[in-house]
């Protein structure tokens, strides 16, 4: 097993902070690729988009960016307590 200095898991947090970042801001922007595609159709396939681009934002909110963000600054530990106590 590979054991990382204090430096290398500072790194290793920033790396998967920005993911994660990344990964929510192409959320928002699919998000608004899909009601735009509504918009001008009023198909409900796009509302099922809509539907499942929202549902991986809060995901990736919740259990993503929250966390890491709660190791390195220990900010929302009560509402992570909160959430892991609902589940």
């Amino acid at each position: 097993m590979i054991q990382l200095t204090a430096y290398g898991e500072r790194v290793l947090d920033r790396i998967s902070m920005m993911g994660m970042w990344l990964v929510v801001v192409v959320s928002v922007y699919n998000y608004f690729i899909c009601y735009g595609q509504y918009r001008r159709t009023r198909g409900k396939i796009h509302l099922v988009n809509i539907a499942q681009v929202v549902v991986l934002l809060i995901h990736r909110f919740l259990y993503g960016i929250i966390p890491l963000f709660e190791i390195s600054t220990c900010a929302y530990f009560p509402l992570l307590v909160s959430l892991w106590h609902i589940s």
